[in-house]
């Protein structure tokens, strides 16, 4: 189409020339007949005055306009040779653009055959690759579509196969470095703290003075100066004989106030129930500076600033708690100096390790002393929150006995160094009778469980594992495992005891045959 244009363009252009050239020429001889007409007129008008002259000037103006015509024609034959040339470059040009379209035209035939022969090829292959899905489908007994679904379940199944195995292996190798990592912070903050803080006692006891006269006055009126003390402190003095006195009281700071107030009357010879009313006042007083001070000396140990004085005063009546005989104030400093140094190897604030560890415990007071809610660790937390600490410090406080979950490095620090203070050897001891009471506890749970196929519980390791012998044909080996679940979570929540307790179930087949 380029070609044929093109070519009407040359045509055209062509003619326009010889067009052109034509107009040219008759202009020419219009303007020689017209100054050979206007020489003629010329001529005849001087012809009457003087025709020698005018004949002369005809054959000049002839002349001139023979020689003007020379050359015109001349040039308008030089012009047609141009012409002749230009025409016949133009129909040489022509003639092989012709040629070309011929040829192109030829080509583009061929390219539509070849077209139209790929299109009947391009059939032919989805004809034989459709007869071929039907052939394989039939085979199978399965359309393509059921069988890329069966392949995406079963590369999808690979894949979580795939994933688990590497998440449990993941786990495995955590769990393993977790371990070994905690087992290093807690054998580095052992060698590290070396303060000897040994359990201690409280006194529950007082004996009567050696001087016969301050005997006989304690003991007179049925020892009336001694329930003067009892209504001023609710300590109860119990005669034990050979002159001793069994205090009596709902706590322990309670007995420690009556334990002064007897102290002091005694030294100051005056024995009598207005002195005894009289130094309980002040032994109360005593007692309340006794504890604040301590209170504000453990913040000064730990180095610790801004605590409220009403959370310092209950630190400071951990002096006179105790817990299976390990005095709580000792317990809480020890415990904040543990949780520091996990905290200095871990990279976490010291500072605050202090401040959670030295608090975790303010809730046994609350607890003895009030109607707080919820366990010691939960009262302990909402009344630091109440008096100005940060989450960071109340959440540690309260997730250290896992009655809120754990969920930051120092809640986990908290617990961990409360556990090692506790149990470290030592620590701890437990008196005959609350330990023969939790034996006979642990035993009474076993015995409720004996529906399910228990036949005989063993108490050893001083109270600290429990054994289980079951019946085989009615507990299996899941079985086995949910019972041991069961009984350690029933143990947990009913039970009170130091560390803990190892719940194992023993379920054992014997068989025999005789070879005769």
């Amino acid at each position: 189409m380029i070609i044929a244009t093109a070519a009407a363009s040359a045509a055209v252009a062509a003619g326009a020339v010889v067009l052109n050239d034509r107009r040219k020429r008759q202009q020419l001889r219009d303007e020689i007949e017209r100054r050979s007409a206007s020489g003629a007129g010329q001529l005849v008008s001087h012809r009457t005055g003087d025709q020698p002259k005018g004949a002369a000037r005809a054959e000049v103006l002839r002349d001139r306009l023979q020689k003007q015509l020379t050359r015109r024609e001349k040039e308008l034959d030089d012009d047609q040779a141009n012409l002749e040339k230009r025409k016949a470059n133009l129909d040489r040009r022509f003639s092989g653009i012709k040629e070309r379209n011929d040829d192109l035209a030829e080509r583009f035939a061929t390219i539509k055959e070849k077209r139209s022969s790929i299109e009947g090829i391009k059939d032919e292959i989805k004809r034989l690759e459709s007869l071929f899905t039907e052939t394989v489908e039939q085979s199978a007994g399965d359309t393509s579509e059921g069988a890329l679904e069966d392949l995406t379940h079963e590369f999808i199944d690979r894949a979580q196969v795939t994933s688990q195995k590497a998440a449990k292996s993941l786990i495995t190798s955590i769990v393993g470095k977790s371990e070994y990592e905690a087992k290093r912070l807690i054998d580095i903050a052992c060698q590290r703290y070396g303060m000897p803080l040994s359990a201690n006692r409280l006194v529950s006891t007082v004996s009567l003075p050696t001087k016969k006269n301050q005997q006989d006055r304690i003991l007179s009126d049925d020892a009336s100066v001694l329930q003067a003390i009892f209504d001023e402190t609710e300590v109860e003095f119990i005669n034990q004989g050979e002159g001793v006195f069994f205090m009596q009281a709902p706590d322990p700071y309670t007995r420690e106030v009556g334990r002064l107030a007897y102290e002091k009357m005694v030294r100051s010879g005056d024995i009598s129930e207005s002195s005894a009313k009289t130094f309980s006042e002040k032994s109360k007083v005593n007692l309340d500076k006794i504890v604040r001070d301590a209170g504000r000396r453990a913040a000064r140990i730990l180095n610790l600033k801004n605590v409220n004085p009403d959370i310092l005063h209950l630190v400071g009546k951990l002096l006179y708690r105790t817990s299976y005989t390990q005095n709580q104030w000792q317990h809480a400093i020890e415990t904040a100096h543990l949780c520091g140094m996990m905290a200095e190897e871990m990279g976490l604030d010291v500072r605050m390790a202090h401040r959670a560890a030295l608090l975790h415990d303010i809730g046994k007071v609350l607890w003895a002393e009030t109607e707080a809610c919820g366990s010691h660790a939960v009262s302990g937390a909402a009344f630091a929150a109440d008096h100005g600490e940060d989450s960071d410090i109340v959440h540690p406080i309260a997730a250290h006995h896992n009655d809120e979950k754990p969920s930051t490095a120092l809640a986990h620090l908290v617990a961990a160094a409360d556990a090692l203070s506790g149990a470290r050897p030592g620590a701890r001891r437990e008196t005959l009778e609350s330990y023969t009471q939790r034996v006979d506890d642990i035993e009474a749970i076993c015995e409720r469980f004996r529906d399910r196929g228990v036949r005989r519980a063993y108490v050893i390791q001083g109270g600290r594992e429990v054994r289980l012998e079951v019946t085989p044909k009615r507990v299996n080996d899941q079985a086995a495992i949910k019972l041991a679940s069961d009984i350690a979570t029933t143990i947990e929540d009913e039970c009170v005891y130091p560390g803990q307790i190892k719940v194992i179930v023993m379920r054992e087949t014997v068989s025999s045959a005789s070879a005769n």
